[in-house]
């Protein structure tokens, strides 16, 4: 994998959001990143980054209310994909998120994110619905589902 696993500080915030927002990324409001720093400190949300020699490479971000957790992003750089990264970040992030009191696990992901899908599934995440055409579509799509998912936590 040659990347370390580690809490996001403040100053990886920019990387972060080059990440997201790549033509991979989920887009989220750069914004959220900084709040879920201060949720993290308060052990409501989790911001994990995936550090190798050349700066941060991947990250994953949830959030947390009671004893449900969200996972909201988990993108790695398009150059290092198919290394590991994305494996390590989603079982560091269902460690410490069942560490922190988290019972349950929620996530969407694009219907056509065939290696999201198989990630999530080998992790054992189980296909809960979908939402129809909730995203922008793609290429000749002009809507597309998200597919919702989640896993017990232990």
């Amino acid at each position: 994998m040659n990347a370390a696993l580690r809490p996001a500080a403040a100053g990886d915030l920019p990387a972060i959001v080059a990440i997201d927002q790549g033509d991979d990324g989920v887009g989220l409001l750069p914004s959220l990143y900084a709040d879920l720093l201060t949720q993290a400190a308060a052990g409501a949300g989790l911001l994990l980054v995936a550090d190798a020699p050349e700066g941060v490479v991947g990250f994953s971000a949830c959030s947390c209310v009671l004893d449900e957790a969200t996972l909201l992003a988990l993108v790695v750089d398009p150059r290092r994909r198919g290394r590991g990264i994305g494996g390590a970040l989603l079982s560091a992030s269902l460690a410490a998120l069942a560490a922190g009191g988290a019972s349950r696990c929620l996530l969407e992901v694009r219907a056509s994110n065939a290696p999201a899908l198989a990630l999530y599934a080998a992790a054992g995440f189980r296909e809960d619905g979908r939402r129809r055409g909730y995203y922008p579509g793609t290429g000749t799509l002009d809507r597309e589902d998200a597919v919702l998912m989640s896993r017990k936590l232990e």
